[in-house]
């Protein structure tokens, strides 16, 4: 059982998910994820439930809203994807 914990240490990095709207939100924990897909899923997921919340006004002052999803902490490393958002209304 001891090897098994490091052999899932070793396959499921952790993978950050780092926010910037009209302040930034850095992620210093992590997540561990079997591989980039699940990250992909993931950040979906969580950019949707965070959006959803309503906390994202700066999606309609134009200013766009996007999650960078890195290999360090601290956003810092290397940038797996970005998911950016943003919106407009239209003219009337």
């Amino acid at each position: 059982m001891g090897n098994s914990v490091g052999i899932w240490t070793t396959l499921c990095p952790a993978i950050f998910f780092n926010v910037e709207d009209h302040r930034s939100a850095i992620d210093v924990v992590g997540t561990e994820l079997p591989d980039l897909n699940a990250a992909r899923d993931e950040a979906v997921l969580k950019s949707g439930e965070i959006l959803r919340g309503g906390s994202v006004p700066s999606v309609w002052d134009g200013k766009p809203w996007r999650m960078w999803v890195t290999d360090q902490p601290g956003g810092t490393g290397k940038t797996l994807f970005t998911l950016q958002f943003s919106a407009t209304d239209a003219d009337h």
